[in-house]
């Protein structure tokens, strides 16, 4: 029987088992430009959904909540909805762009081949393994900190197994400062997997290269934001210092061990 290096990557949203004794809310997400925002996180108190690609979504409540409905994406500023706007069951919300001031990327010409940032440690028996009804709750990777300054372009990764008929993987990096999880990317990475993509190697490149400066701290948050109720996906686990983060509570772990990821880039002019 395979053994499972599980890390800390199933969360369950208790179901209440009256129907009446819910509120079912729906909505759309959209961008001052009337886009639908994809994958935004929607949360009033413990409960939350993620919006689909198009920005429709729908969350059911315990009656009697009574906390704003808080709404948010890396890409965008956060927005409160008062109860009193969402409890009548159908609310639209348009979040408004977020200014990021991103770092120019000046690559040094003369030594244009590819390094590697970050290896993905020693590889460990067992997986570091999403599961189930998480939806963009939960996000692991690794902390690493650059030995020089680099523009990352690529990410790798290897998946072990892979039960979604189709699921979205998504890769955000953070500057780490204390408790502070400060993303560097105005919009995170996205992959589709399917079964087919079991036992294989997978690439994630960068729109745009992301500058990694040196003896800064930053993180890798990877995490499942669709995907049927019942898949899981697993990646081989490795040695490697890193994050277990519960995006909807705001609180994280630190772990020996993580999914392994490869970070490739080049070196920045000094």
């Amino acid at each position: 029987m395979k053994s499972y290096f599980l890390l800390l990557c199933t969360i369950f949203v208790a179901i209440a088992t009256n129907v009446n004794a819910q509120t079912k809310v729906r909505g759309t997400v959209t961008d001052t430009r009337s886009h639908g925002i994809e994958y935004a996180t929607i949360c009033v108190d413990s409960a939350y959904t993620i919006s689909d690609k198009d920005g429709h979504f729908e969350l059911v409540l315990p009656n009697g909540s009574q906390a704003d409905m808080v709404v948010s994406h890396i890409s965008y500023k956060p927005k409160s909805v008062l109860h009193d706007v969402y409890k009548l069951g159908n609310v639209e919300i348009v979040l408004n762009d977020k200014a990021y001031d991103l770092e120019a990327v000046d690559i040094v010409r003369a030594k244009t081949k590819l390094k590697t940032i970050l290896g993905k440690g020693m590889k460990l028996p067992g997986d570091a393994a999403f599961g189930k009804a998480q939806k963009g709750s939960v996000e692991m990777g690794p902390i690493f900190t650059p030995k020089s300054d680099y523009a990352a372009v690529r990410f790798d990764m290897k998946v072990e197994e892979c039960t979604y008929s189709q699921c979205v993987i998504r890769l955000i990096i953070y500057k780490v400062n204390g408790t502070d999880f400060e993303p560097i990317m105005a919009k995170p990475l996205y992959m589709e997997l399917t079964t087919a993509n079991q036992n294989s190697g997978i690439s994630i490149h960068t729109t745009s290269p992301i500058a990694l400066r040196k003896g800064e701290t930053y993180y890798i948050g990877v995490s499942v934001v669709a995907g049927s109720a019942n898949g899981t996906l697993h990646f081989p686990a490795h040695l490697r210092s890193s994050y277990v983060r519960d995006i909807i509570k705001g609180t994280h772990k630190k772990i020996p061990a993580t999914l392994g990821v490869s970070v490739m880039g080049y070196k920045m002019k000094e």
